[in-house]
């Protein structure tokens, strides 16, 4: 080796030594350490979005498949029912306000008039 890296290196292993590693390593295996590593290629940006715009074509006709159900006008109003019986029941926990449950209830009065 040459004096210079020789002087390089006795460098490194300085401040290697200050870190207090678990594991000792020396400064030559720590400069060379990622020469040893496997390295993958990163693919290319084609590939990349190859598989990414096939499974957003995937997803999408997957979606379009599952419509949801009917709801009734009967059941809509059992739920307005349940959520304010419960948001009563949970009052101190939400915080809701005396006039945001008057909206809730107003909501239900006109699903009622259909």
């Amino acid at each position: 080796m040459y004096s210079t890296q020789i002087k390089e290196l006795e460098k490194v292993q300085v401040l290697i030594s200050k870190l207090n590693f678990e594991v000792t390593i020396d400064s030559e295996e720590f400069v060379y350490y990622d020469n040893d590593e496997i390295t993958i290629e990163m693919p290319s940006n084609k590939k990349i979005l190859k598989v990414v715009l096939s499974n957003n074509q995937k997803e999408e006709t997957e979606e379009s498949f599952d419509p949801l159900p009917p709801v009734t006008h009967n059941e809509v109003i059992e739920y307005y029912e349940k959520v304010i019986l419960y948001l009563e029941q949970q009052e101190d926990y939400f915080g809701m306000k005396q006039n945001e449950l008057k909206f809730i209830k107003k909501l239900k009065k006109e699903a009622l008039k259909q």
